[in-house]
């Protein structure tokens, strides 16, 4: 009776400890699933799609040309030029005072000068002329540099006139008259000058030169 009792037991406990192992082994947890919204969700590094990089750099602007200044055309020619010469003698005829004038219609401008020269040279008088011929000394489209003027007045062109003149003694004089002080000239021309140059010039009086023919008396 006894020892079916204690095989009874041990069958008992045995029983138990296999129950006991299939509990334990069933209440593992499995792992939890991963959370859709943490599997769907950008990382902190990602940028919306068409969004620029902030690495990119943004193009720079092109620089623009500075706008040239329109250059200052130079003065137009004098037009409407006229010259005169007016000679008062002394009462006893032995000194004469000159005056000779230049005038203008245009230009009129302000910061415009009138400069008014003496070309010192016959320029147009042929080489051997016939006795008893004569013709200008200056003609339209003949060069005149620096070396066969000599400056004789200066004036703004809004003056539209300017004048000079000096004293000498009475005698023969042929040609035009010019002051013994400077240098000879034998015609008066004048420019309009500006900040970008000078016009063309403009005869104011073109002089004349004359081969006497035997018997001309010169004075």
């Amino acid at each position: 009776m006894r020892s079916y009792t204690a095989a009874a037991r041990l069958a008992v406990v045995t029983a138990s400890l296999v129950l006991l192992v299939g509990c334990t082994t069933g209440a593992t947890p499995s792992p939890s699933p991963t959370p859709m919204s943490a599997a769907v969700s950008p990382s902190a590094t990602s940028s919306p799609l068409g969004a620029p990089s902030a690495a990119t750099a943004s193009p720079s602007a092109t620089p623009q040309p500075s706008p040239k200044p329109t250059p200052v055309p130079v003065p137009p020619k004098p037009t409407g030029v006229e010259f005169d010469e007016q000679v008062r003698v002394s009462d006893d005829e032995a000194v004469a005072e000159i005056t000779q004038t230049v005038t203008w219609r245009a230009p009129l401008s302000e910061g415009v000068e009138i400069r008014v020269y003496g070309v010192t040279e016959c320029i147009a008088e042929p080489a051997d002329p016939e006795p008893g011929t004569s013709g200008p000394c200056l003609v339209v489209h003949t060069p005149l540099p620096e070396s066969v003027r000599t400056l004789l007045a200066t004036a703004p062109a809004s003056d539209g006139t300017v004048s000079w003149a000096w004293t000498e003694e009475t005698g023969c004089n042929p040609g035009l008259a010019n002051d013994p002080a400077g240098p000879p000239y034998f015609s008066v021309v004048l420019a309009a000058y500006g900040p970008s140059g000078h016009s063309i010039f403009a005869i104011a009086e073109s002089g004349q030169w004359w081969r006497p023919a035997p018997g001309d008396v010169v004075c």
